[in-house]
């Protein structure tokens, strides 16, 4: 799939490092590709939150998929080894397990000799550890993968302490997608509020992409 431009508020350049604060609204042609594959789709919060907001309505394998990042989008291909940081803010409305905290996705391109998947080649998979942290219902988190990223909220900040590799995954290997997503293996009335989400590719280009209702 290719992300589409999305609404860009500043674009600022220091360094050679150029930063994206970046907003997606949950019905324009941007947020339908953003979702994507998610089932049922992301609506807004009955108590005005601001983000995305996931309920799960029945005992299946309905899941969200957010693409942050699609390299059919990018001019320039980026790799495992560029992907210096990922992450999400979030709130979980409804605990019953590891299920209920979503986690990342990072894609690499299918060459068609060795693939770990129908469209790509490996996939890193990054999921909380909960024997180290703990969590509030309805608390408003950072979850994060690599570096811990500079955030202008107060939110608490998590790490996605445990990585599963599909594939060889080797650093090499160019990126497809980064997807923030929930677990299909979730139970029916998980509830997610998603805000926002973004990425730190070489340490050149770091984007905050806000989801609006």
């Amino acid at each position: 799939m290719q992300i589409l431009k999305l609404s860009n508020t500043q674009i600022e350049t220091k360094n050679h490092e150029v930063k994206h604060n970046d907003k997606v609204k949950i019905d324009s042609v941007g947020g339908i590709a953003v979702q994507s594959d998610s089932s049922p789709s992301p609506t807004a919060d009955a108590d005005d939150r601001e983000g995305w907001l996931f309920k799960k309505l029945a005992s299946d394998s309905s899941k969200f998929n957010y693409y942050i990042y699609g390299s059919t989008g990018s001019s320039h291909p980026f790799t495992f080894a560029d992907l210096k940081s990922v992450y999400m803010c979030c709130s979980v409305d409804k605990w019953d397990n590891t299920a209920s905290i979503p986690f990342i996705n990072v894609y690499s391109k299918p060459t068609g000799s060795g693939d770990a998947g129908a469209f790509y080649h490996s996939r890193k998979d990054y999921a909380i550890n909960m024997s180290n942290q703990k969590i509030v219902v309805g608390e408003h988190i950072n979850l994060y993968a690599g570096d811990r990223p500079e955030l202008s909220n107060d939110n608490r900040s998590i790490p996605l302490e445990t990585l599963t590799n599909n594939g060889t995954c080797a650093d090499t290997e160019e990126i497809l997608f980064i997807v923030v997503a929930s677990d299909s293996g979730s139970l029916i009335h998980t509830q997610i509020l998603m805000t926002e989400a973004g990425y730190n590719l070489n340490n050149e280009i770091k984007r905050n992409i806000k989801f609006v209702a």
